[in-house]
This record gives C-alpha cells, structure tokens and sequence, in this order.
C-alpha cells in the first residue's frame, strides 16, 4: 500500500513540519503585534516619566522659592510642549476636572472643559483619564484620535500620569496604525523568510527522498529477484556509507550466500543420489545373499522334512501290519491253549500249528527288524534336521550381527552429519533411512529365530519320540527271539507233548503273554508314528512360514 512506503511517510514528515510551520506562524505573527505594542506602551511609558521629571523640576523650583508657580508652570509646559519623539508623538497635560491645560497640536482646545468629549466610539477621552489617575495614579487608556495629517480618527494607546503638587495629568500616546504598518511588514517579511524556507524544505525533501526512495527501490527489486532464486546481478550502491550502502553490502552477502547455498544444495543432491545408489547396490547384494543362503537351508530342511514324513508313513504302516499280525497271532495263541487239552488227538494238528507259529514269529522278528531300521533311519533324518535347525540359528545370528553392524553404522553417520551440520543433512536422512531397515532386519530376524526356536522344541521332541519308538521296536525284536526260542522249544517238545501237556500249556500261556505284548508294542510304535508324522507336518508349516518371513523380508529390503 502508498500508506507503507517510505517516500510516503518522508512526504508525510515533510507535510507535518510544514503545517507546524503553518500553524506557528498566527502565533509567531500574534506575538510579535504584542511585542510590538508592549514596547511601544513601555516607551510611551517611558517618554511619560520623562515629562514627569520636567514638571518635577520646575515644582521643586516653586518649592525652593527660585520661581513662582505661574513662571514655573508656564516654563514646564513650554518646554513639554516643544518635546517630540518618533517625529510626530507628543505631550499633552490636563488637570483633574478635566480642563485641557496644554495641547501642541491643538492649541485651540487649551482652557476648555473637555468632560464631554467623546471619539466616535463614545469612549469619554478625558473622563477616562481622570476615572485612571484618581484609581491608580496612572495607566493606559485606549480610544479614537485624530491623526496629524489624517481626517478621520485612528485607535490610539496613551499612557497618562497624574502630577499631585499642581493637579495636573500629563500623557502622550501612540497610533495603532503605526504598529499595524510596522507588524505588516515584519509580517511580510516573515512571510517571504516562510516562502523560502518552505521552498527550501521542499526542495532538499525532494532531493533527499530521491536519494533515499531510488535506492531502496532498485534494492527491493534486487531483493525480490534474489528471492526468486534470480541471482545474475550485480549489486550498485555498495560504495556508499550510509544505511543505504550498508543495506546494499548486505544485498550483496545474502547474493554470494545464495550462491553458495545453491552450489552445496547441488553437490548434496549429488551426493544423496551417490549414496542412495550405493545404498540400493549394497542391499541388494546383502539380499541376494541373504536369499540364496536361506533358501538352501529352508530347501535342505523341506527335504529332510519330506524324507522324515515318508519315513513316518511308512513306519506307520509298518506297525499297523504288524498290530493285525499280533492280533491274528494272538488269536492262535488263544486257540492252542483252548485246544491244549485235546493235544493228545491233536499232535499232528499242534504241529503243523507250530510250524504256522515258526512261520509268522519269523515274519514277526523281520517286521520288527524293519520297523528297528526304519526307526534308525527315522531317527537319522530327524538328527539331520536338528544339525539344519542349528544352521538356521546360525544364519539367523549372522542376520542379527548384520543388523546390530548396520545399526551401528547407521549411527556413526548420524553422528557424522550432526557434526558435519546442514551439509550432512542428506547423510543423516540416509543413516535414517538404514538405522529403520537394520531394526526392520532384527525384527524379522527374532520373529525368525522364535519360528526356528518353536521348530528345535519340535524336533526335539520327534527325536524323543523317535527315540522311544526304537526302544519298543528293539523290545519287539527281543520278544520276538524269545518267540522263536519258544517255537523251537515247542518243536522239540512235540515229540514228547504227550508226556507234558502241562508244559505245552504253560508254553502256550507265555506265547499269549508275549503275543499280547507285542501287541502292545507295535500299537505304542502306531503311535509314536502318528507323532513323528504329525511333527514333520508341523515342521514344513514353520519352514513354509519361515520361507514367506524370509520372502518378504527380502522384498522389503529390496524395495528400499
């Protein structure tokens, strides 16, 4: 707006003064009438105790007796009346009734009654000078009078005294119009001194307000393409030592500083580039590594997993065989001893019976034989995939050494930019940027390590299994010696069965008890297969999860 700039507000010091100047003048000029008059009522005044003093002169001569009053009186008034000042001002003197006693100018009003004398007004003249004298002894009166030379009166000061040893009141006074003609030409003097000081004013206004306004204005404009990022100028002014010349110099820093400050913005997004490439070439690397390496072990484990769950059904299967075999033995068993009491009629049957029994023992002991190597291999793979479970431990302590490193890193180069200031401000949003994809990298790295951590508990656990299906298959295996032991025992003691009934009875009894816990043995080892499979499921669901965690840890890596 007009009403913010300096030209403006120089202009409006410049109106301010002069309507101070304007507004003092009345009062200056108001002043200066007063003056005027007050020094002429005091000369008045003045010449008044002059022609006191003569009349006091020749009273003091009446009193001493040198002169008579009439000689003294007539030699004060002549001499009063030939005074003048200002080459026209003169005396006059009246006595208290009022009677003019002397007049110089107007000789033809001595001796007259001048009580009923009145100026146009209607002031009465010498009433009022007798009504000052009797109140205060003298003083001023104001009226009209006759101007020598003039027609017609003109206000009129006079100054009268009364002289108590003769009853007499002398005065002189002076013409308004002498003071008004002399105040108008002091006041057109005042006047044309105002004119020129006004000109003067609004000249050296002008002249300082061009010097002031244009410069500031080519700076404002210099300021303000500055601003806009235009900095192709050359800045003037900067030789002067004034404000201007200091503001310009200011000018011409800010320039060198924008200058500078596009130059470093420049090489720092250069640089942020370099590093933002150099970050993107690093992480992928540690991606692909991270990658591949992961992958190899999850691909170990998935195949030691798939062996492991092959294995788990085949024993599965194994031991429900041998269960319908137990139980097929088992009810021989039962039907050799119910029959043991018929042997004698039946030696050829219980013969041919044991040859049966020899035949499914043996098969029995191969079962278990089987079962007991599967269980070895079974507990093999399981082992293998504790020894995968450890490397995935370790790989997931090298990820956290990694993102404990690049968090580290990260905050040396926040330390580094801090101390390297605005110039490292790229370093620091960088180091930023790492610090948040080393702590992403841990996260994923403990959700990792809980995944691996919940898969050791698991395999552990199989490796108890495993461990306990062994030892029952090894029983098994025993029992089953102990079976064909007793087969052949029966076999020879068929030769005398019908001397020892009760011992084939009793053989036949213990055949059932181991039958019955063989049958124990391969529904434990059913079990224990249900187990190890339902562990190796639970096992490819946490390397399925862990290599989706891995997937898309790696993405998040690679996409920052």
């Amino acid at each position: 707006m007009i009403f913010s700039r300096i030209s403006f507000k120089l202009v409006l010091i410049v109106g301010i003064s002069l309507l101070g100047m304007i507004a003092l003048a009345p009062i200056a000029l108001s002043t200066l009438r007063t003056q005027m008059v007050a020094d002429r009522q005091a000369k008045t005044q003045h010449m008044v105790d002059v022609g006191y003093g003569i009349l006091a002169h020749y009273q003091k001569l009446e009193s001493d007796g040198k002169l008579p009053r009439e000689q003294a009186q007539a030699a004060a008034m002549a001499e009063i009346k030939s005074l003048r000042y200002d080459k026209v001002e003169y005396f006059w003197i009246n006595d208290m009734t009022p009677r003019m006693v002397m007049h110089p100018i107007k000789p033809e009003l001595d001796g007259k009654d001048l009580s009923g004398m009145k100026d146009p007004a209607g002031n009465a003249l010498f009433m009022g000078f007798v009504d000052v004298v009797s109140k205060q002894g003298a003083g001023f009166y104001s009226y009209l009078w006759p101007k020598p030379g003039f027609d017609q009166p003109v206000g009129k000061v006079s100054y009268v005294k009364g002289f108590a040893p003769w009853g007499w009141i002398i005065g002189t006074g002076i013409y308004l119009d002498d003071v008004d003609a002399v105040f108008r030409q002091n006041a057109t003097t005042f006047a044309l001194v105002c004119l020129v000081v006004l000109v003067l004013v609004l000249g050296a206004s002008f002249v300082i307000g061009r010097s002031v306004t244009k410069p500031l204005a080519g700076i404002t404009a210099l300021t303000e393409r500055l601003a806009a990022g235009d900095s192709a100028f050359d800045v003037p002014y900067t030789d002067r030592r004034d404000e201007v010349g200091g503001l310009a110099n200011a000018l011409a820093v800010f320039k060198d500083n924008a200058s500078a400050v596009g130059r470093m913005h420049a090489e720092q997004q250069e640089a942020k580039q370099r590093a933002d490439d150099e970050k993107r070439r690093t992480m992928a690397d540690l991606a692909g590594k991270f990658e591949a390496s992961v992958q190899a072990v999850v691909r170990d484990v998935f195949d030691e997993a798939r062996a492991m769950q092959q294995a788990a059904q085949g024993m599965s299967e194994t031991a429900n065989k041998a269960t319908d075999r137990a139980s097929f033995v088992a009810t021989a068993c039962q039907q050799a001893s119910s029959n043991v009491q018929t042997v004698a009629s039946a030696a050829g049957q219980l013969s041919s019976s044991i040859t049966e029994i020899s035949q499914r023992v043996a098969q029995a002991a191969t079962v278990a034989d089987k079962a007991a190597a599967d269980g070895q291999r079974t507990n093999d793979t399981v082992q293998g995939l504790a020894a995968a479970a450890h490397k995935i431990g370790e790989v997931i302590d090298l990820i956290n050494q990694i993102a404990s490193q690049t968090n580290l890193l990260a905050l040396n180069a926040t330390i580094e930019a801090a101390r390297a200031g605005e110039s490292g401000r790229g370093f620091a949003v960088v180091a930023s940027e790492v610090k948040s994809l080393a702590s992403q990298t841990a996260k994923a790295t403990d959700e990792i390590g809980a995944q691996i951590t919940a898969i050791q508990a698991e395999t552990n656990q199989v490796v108890g299994n495993i461990e306990s299906i062994r030892a029952t298959i090894m029983e098994v295996n025993e029992i089953s010696s102990s079976i064909a032991a007793a087969v052949e025992e029966q076999g020879a003691a068929t030769q005398a069965i019908a001397h020892s009934v009760q011992e084939a009875a009793s053989g036949t009894d213990q055949v059932s008890q181991n039958i019955s816990g063989v049958t124990d043995a391969t529904a434990e080892t059913g079990q224990a297969a249900g187990l190890v499979l339902q562990s190796s499921g639970r096992l490819t669901q946490k390397l399925q999860s862990l290599e989706n965690e891995v997937s898309a840890f790696v993405a998040g890596v690679r996409a920052a």
